[in-house]
């Protein structure tokens, strides 16, 4: 276990820079429990991408008019992270219908509901390469998302610029970034740039494609 600092020490930093194994719930819940640390960042592997939120620690939710107290993750919602459209491979609806925005808005939900069918794993990963808040600051600036305390409770949904992963990044490292948009905007600048050498009578639109696509990624590595 990769754990510095004691239990109740709001100062310190936990589980810094671990990437663990992946976890199923059905089998691995209970070893899970033993690992997670409030503030870890959690990757969800879903059908053909991941998911990712803010492991919260117990919390009271008021869940059917009554109040239960679970292990939750803070998560941005994502817009085809939805049972009816991934069989299953999903949190619950109820993030479907958060906030002013709706689909893409931050909520705090039941770690099982949101772990789903999925693998899940901790991945610190971050931490190396930027220093991560104390698990108290993290849980506050989540909680300031969802209680629309903080201006990122009114920013919508952006695959690009906004996604589940940005806003797991800004909670615990303060750099909104998205390693997913980034291997995939990569893999365009690839074929863009191929696309030069090939499509000779198209060379400014394809040098406009590229240029838009780097504009993007400007954008989408940023310090917040």
């Amino acid at each position: 276990m990769v754990v510095t600092g004691e239990e109740g020490d709001d100062t310190r930093v936990f589980n810094q820079g671990i990437i663990s194994e992946w976890f199923n719930q059905r089998e691995d819940y209970g070893a899970f429990l033993r690992l997670v640390r409030v503030g870890d960042r959690l990757e969800m592997k879903r059908d053909k991408y991941c998911h990712w939120g803010i492991y919260m620690g117990e919390q009271i939710l008021d869940i059917d008019d009554q109040l239960v107290v679970l292990p939750c993750i803070g998560h941005r919602a994502n817009p085809t992270d939805n049972p009816e459209k991934m069989g299953g491979f999903s949190a619950s609806s109820r993030s479907m219908s958060k906030g002013a925005f709706g689909i893409g808005d931050v909520c705090l939900e039941p770690l099982r509901e949101v772990w789903g069918r999925s693998l899940l794993r901790i991945n610190n990963s971050m931490d190396n390469t930027v220093t991560p808040f104390p698990s108290r600051i993290v849980v506050e600036r989540v909680m300031k998302v969802v209680n629309g305390e903080d201006r990122h409770s009114f920013t919508a949904y952006n695959v690009v610029t906004n996604n589940c992963e940005h806003f797991a990044s800004w909670s615990r490292n303060s750099w909104a970034l998205s390693h997913q948009v980034y291997s995939a905007s990569e893999q365009i600048l690839k074929l863009s740039m191929l696309a030069v050498s090939v499509l000779l009578p198209r060379p400014l639109a394809v040098a406009g494609g590229i240029c838009i696509t780097g504009i993007q990624m400007l954008k989408e590595i940023r310090r917040v």
